[in-house]
């Protein structure tokens, strides 16, 4: 698909209409000491989601089981705006969003150091992964299809917001982890962002790295 096809599909598909807005924005440079704004625009990142998301579409998903992803997607589920928004139940995305480690911006500390776990994501992350129900969290949560997403209206953000995310991947040891997470929350409502995590007795917790976060 060219890149022009992919431009005009942003404003048709709704999965991306978080993305649609960030011709106007940019993309955030964040850390836990600093801001910093970045000349990245976050209508690149979103070009890449409907390019991939295009590729992916005649690929048939396999269910997706791995106990320490699950254990992830749990552990950082309640801190997005999405959980918040959703009154009676968080929408889930079935099917996994294959989202390129380049949309982090990562320095090259932090790619060295990160270096086995952006491996196993490669292996990994442009597979079609469907997810199961195998979440642990507070609130009741519903995995829904494409379709569903791409009917949803604009409003009430309590009945429209969900959640998108990319499998995780892991270094051979699984003590260092990444993923994709990506928030709706009605109409040009959202944010998306890398997650780096690191197992430390024997539970996983998010660690400090300067990463490109969306916002609209």
């Amino acid at each position: 698909m060219s890149a022009n096809a992919c431009s005009h599909q942003l404003t048709e598909k709704r999965g991306a209409r978080s993305a649609s807005c960030g011709v106007q924005l940019g993309m955030v440079y964040i850390s836990t000491s600093s801001v910093q704004v970045r000349t990245l625009t976050v209508s690149f990142i979103a070009l890449l989601l409907v390019c991939n998301a295009a590729a992916q579409e005649s690929t048939p998903a396999q269910p997706y089981h791995d106990t320490d992803a699950y254990k992830i997607y749990s552990l950082l589920l309640p801190q997005e705006e999405s959980y918040g928004f959703a009154e009676d139940a968080l929408m889930i995305e079935e099917h996994t969003h294959s989202v390129d480690i380049f949309g982090a911006c990562l320095s090259q500390a932090d790619a060295d150091r990160f270096k086995g776990a952006i491996a196993g994501y490669n292996r990994i992350y442009k597979k079609k992964w469907q997810l199961q129900p195998e979440f642990q969290i507070a609130k009741p949560y519903r995995i829904v299809g494409a379709k569903v997403i791409s009917a949803l209206p604009d409003h009430p953000q309590g009945a429209v917001s969900y959640v998108s995310m990319s499998p995780v991947g892991f270094n051979r040891g699984k003590t260092q982890a990444i993923v994709f997470v990506e928030s709706s929350c009605g109409g040009l409502c959202g944010r998306w962002r890398f997650h780096f995590l690191e197992k430390v007795h024997r539970k996983w917790r998010e660690t400090s790295v300067a990463t490109c976060v969306g916002a609209s």
